[in-house]
């Protein structure tokens, strides 16, 4: 578990980093539908990134029909 956290931290982008702890959800669930643990301060804390600067890119990820979200649940549709 260590090292998934610190394999999604040293990705050097934002997006790199959400895109990582997403795709490890989406293959740990086996599904495109998930729940993560956290909510987004804590999410942003694992990822080692500013809260308003993850929000920004999620919301761009939705807006760019990759992932939707509400609250804590994930579909993620192309990664």
């Amino acid at each position: 578990m260590l090292s998934q956290h610190i394999f999604h931290i040293s990705n050097k982008t934002i997006r790199n980093k959400v895109l990582s702890y997403l795709s490890f959800m989406k293959l740990e669930t086996q599904n495109s539908t998930f729940k993560i643990p956290f909510d987004r301060q804590q999410m942003a804390d694992y990822l080692n990134v500013e809260r308003s600067a993850l929000s920004k890119e999620l919301s761009k990820m939705k807006s760019e029909g990759l992932i939707d979200y509400h609250k804590n649940t994930f579909i993620v549709y192309s990664i």
